[in-house]
């Protein structure tokens, strides 16, 4: 008998193992690079360019506007969808941004201080929106000439994403490499995850595919999908090119942000070997499916809503067998750990299985998704130890 299983690993699974990998842990030295910056004059803001590896979308998620300093992908969102709203008494940032730099050129000087912040720009917005005049204007200083429109500023965008997500790889890849306990919890992790209710013996051709949405690729030394498996870092890896975006999912149709898609640039890329990642359903025979999704360290966001979509999709979830199996950090010690993952896991599974119930053609399914998978044991909440 075949037996498969998809495990899909988020940044949960390199957290438990006691990497440092997370937006907030990169960004919090370069955050106090930008809040050190002594003064406006020219002088300072040439060393910045030349000194550092800031990039414009640094000087956007330091304002920490609307708490989303360290979503990433949320902020992106929020920037480049905006491009294409109309201007209203209250502009979207983007509108805001092209027009503060068509206004306010980088003029070296005197400026009236208060808190060492210039008089206009006392609120975090206004400030922000300086920090980034002056980043380009120095960076571009051809801007005086060429002048500035909605074109050029969402190229801009576009050359600073991939400038941060170089940072970002250089950043985890020295965490990688300085963590000297890393590699032994990662392979005894993974494997506690990988041999959980796997089926072995003569009866059984087992194999195991991983669908991994981190950039480190360290599982791979220690993976054995067997000849049907395979193993996908589907945002790029270190060492390659890494990907920040957005969801696909009602974007690919707008101008403005089709390019900051993961979609459209994993096209570009020329795309990942995921034809082995689940074995499909067919009307004939719906026990050809894969036979368990595996969860671990994702937080099921709308960030990544397209994959699950189409895994979902893919393997017939509603009419198969396919069982999801969503795994937490265990603590044998404080239970009241425990129970704050459980919760804050089925809320996010509650919100992915709705979303996903909505798509399907036959409404009162997408209702009952939940209660079926329920009832048939195929959803399965489930703590993971590790020391």
């Amino acid at each position: 008998m075949d037996w498969q299983q998809l495990i899909i690993i988020g940044n949960g699974f390199d957290l438990q193992c006691g990497l440092r990998s997370t937006f907030g842990d990169f960004f919090q030295s370069r955050f106090a690079v930008i809040a050190d910056i002594p003064d406006c004059k020219r002088g300072t803001w040439d060393a910045i360019v030349q000194d550092t590896d800031l990039t414009l979308w640094d000087f956007i998620l330091e304002a920490n506007i609307d708490s989303l300093w360290c979503d990433i992908e949320g902020v992106i969102g929020r920037w480049v969808l905006s491009a294409g709203t109309p201007d209203s008494d209250a502009p979207p940032p983007f509108s805001k941004a092209v027009k503060f730099f068509k206004d306010c050129p980088f003029t070296d000087g005197a400026f009236v201080l208060v808190n060492g912040i210039r008089e206009n720009e006392q609120d975090d917005e206004s400030h922000m929106y300086g920090n980034m005049a002056r980043y380009a204007w120095t960076l571009h200083p051809e801007i005086a000439d060429d002048g500035y429109d909605y074109d050029s500023f969402m190229a801009f965008l576009r050359q600073e994403l991939l400038k941060l997500e170089h940072a970002f790889g250089e950043y985890l890849a020295h965490e990688v490499e300085t963590n000297e306990s890393y590699a032994e919890k990662c392979k005894t992790f993974y494997q506690a995850i990988e041999r959980d209710g796997k089926k072995s013996g003569d009866d059984y051709y087992s194999s195991t595919s991983v669908l991994s949405f981190n950039y480190t690729d360290l599982i791979e030394q220690f993976f054995d999908g067997g000849e049907d498996g395979a193993f996908v870092n589907i945002h790029g890896k270190l060492g390659g090119e890494i990907i920040f975006g957005i969801d696909g999912k009602d974007c690919m149709d707008n101008p403005n942000a089709v390019s900051f898609t993961k979609t459209f640039r994993l096209m570009r890329r020329g795309g990942s070997r995921t034809d082995k990642l689940i074995r499909t359903a067919n009307s004939s025979n719906l026990q050809d499916a894969t036979d368990v999704i595996k969860f671990y360290g994702h937080s099921l966001g709308k960030a990544d809503y397209s994959y699950f979509q189409s895994i979902f999709d893919g393997v017939d979830l509603y009419e198969s067998k396919t069982v999801l199996v969503f795994y937490y950090p265990y603590d044998d010690v404080d239970e009241s750990k425990n129970e704050e993952w459980r919760n804050g896991l089925a809320n996010s599974i509650n919100d992915l299985l709705v979303d996903y119930g909505a798509t399907l053609d036959n409404k009162d399914h997408g209702k009952n998704l939940m209660h079926k998978l329920l009832l048939e044991g195929r959803l399965i909440l489930r703590g993971v130890q590790i020391d």
